[in-house]
Formats: C-alpha cells, structure tokens, sequence
C-alpha cells in the first residue's frame, strides 16, 4: 500500500497534480522499517546494475534517511527508489528497450532535481564507501 502510495506521488508530481490527500496517508508511516526493507532490495538491485548505475539510487536512499528529509521527499525517494529496482514498472526495460531506459531516467532526473539541496558531503561519502565496500575500492587515475 505504501508503495503504491509514493509511486502515485511520484507520478502525479511529475505531472502536476496535487498529492496532499496521498502525503496525508504518508504521515505515519514507520520510515525506518521501509529503510530496512529498500536496503534488501538494493542490495540485490546493486549486484546486477553495477556501481555507476546503483550510485544515485543508493544517494537517494542516504538522502532520504537524513532527518531532515520531508515526507513527501522521502515519498519522492522510496517512489524513485522502488519504481527503478523493482523488475515491474509501467515501460519494462526488457520489452520496450530504450523507451523502458528512459521513463527510469526521467524519474531519477526528476527525484534529483526535488532533492539535490539534501546532497551532503557527508552523504557523498557514506555512498562512496558503500559503493567501495559493495564493489571494491574505485582506483583513482592521476595523469602527470
């Protein structure tokens, strides 16, 4: 229920329609509890995408365990995060090919742009060493 909820807001704000009675439903929903759920389903999600893909999908799951984080950012994020790693979506990848790359890229554009203000340093290196302790440390090329 809750999913279906953040993906509707998702959804109706990318298209400009109000979500207030949705973010209403939001309101006392136990955030940790989908934290520990999301991380699951990331971790997998990690494995077959690979480190540049997981990237900003793990940045939006640091983002939206920051305490400041709204509810309807956190809305945006869980809707972003479950619409790109659960195999189902609206334009499936495997049966329409480039369109079913971009409605994920759409919906990561969007969700970054709401959300890019909560990018904190802080953030960038929690994912950074999440990413290294997932896929090995990334060597850094210097040219002299």
């Amino acid at each position: 229920m809750i999913l279906t909820i953040c993906i509707l807001v998702l959804v109706y704000l990318m298209m400009g329609k109000p979500v207030g009675e949705l973010l209403d439903e939001l309101k006392q929903v136990d955030w940790k509890a989908k934290f520990a759920e999301l991380w699951e389903k990331l971790k997998t999600y990690a494995l077959k995408a690979g480190r540049v893909a997981t990237k900003p999908i793990l940045t939006f799951y640091y983002v939206m365990r920051n305490a400041e984080t709204t509810t309807l950012e956190k809305a945006l994020i869980y809707g972003a995060i479950a619409y790109i790693v659960i195999p189902s979506d609206l334009l499936p990848r495997r049966v329409m090919g480039l369109l079913g790359i971009l409605d994920d890229a759409a919906v990561i554009a969007y969700v970054y742009n709401r959300i890019s203000k909560k990018i904190t340093v802080e953030i960038t290196n929690k994912v950074e060493e999440t990413l290294d302790n997932w896929f090995g440390a990334e060597a850094v090329v210097l040219n002299a």
